[in-house]
């Protein structure tokens, strides 16, 4: 006997009112910049060790702006800092409810698969015992467990040499 571990059903006004959701939130965030892999290759990481490099910068700079040389002022200094802790929040939140998403999706297919697996063994063997609906039901779904679809002698287009 098979465990259903996820039992979620999801109305279609649920879905729409998510879908909804994820349309406002993108946007909402609409503004955000999208980088070519080239370009987050080219950037900075930034682990633990730059975090804090960013952060002692940003403490000296509130105090003595004058360092800055005038290329970059306070202000726009102050404002990527803090957006980008908000982003890192933020992203840490959206990354916590995918992974949700994720192990959900991949729990409903196994699961999926296994009810699918009991289905077709049941069909099989109803149809070893004589039920033709039984078997076409199993020819049907056992084509997932051929190699090829169709068999060696066809596919090949040269004709055996065997005389």
């Amino acid at each position: 006997m098979s465990t259903n571990i996820v039992s979620i059903e999801i109305s279609q006004e649920q879905s729409d009112e998510i879908d909804r959701l994820l349309g406002e939130l993108d946007a909402r965030l609409g503004a955000l910049p999208v980088l070519s892999i080239a370009e987050r290759v080219r950037l900075v990481k930034m682990g633990r060790k730059n975090v804090d490099f960013v952060d002692r910068g940003y403490r000296h700079a509130e105090i003595n702006p004058d360092y800055l040389t005038g290329k970059i002022p306070f202000e726009e200094f102050k404002k990527d800092v803090v957006l980008g802790k908000w982003m890192r929040k933020f992203e840490e939140k959206l990354d916590l409810i995918s992974r949700k998403v994720k192990d959900t999706a991949i729990l409903a297919e196994a699961e999926s698969y296994q009810t699918s697996r009991l289905y077709y063994n049941a069909a099989k063997a109803a149809g070893r015992a004589g039920d033709e609906v039984a078997e076409k039901i199993a020819r049907d779904m056992s084509i997932h467990y051929r190699r090829n679809s169709l068999p060696k002698d066809e596919t090949s287009t040269e004709k055996s040499s065997q005389t």
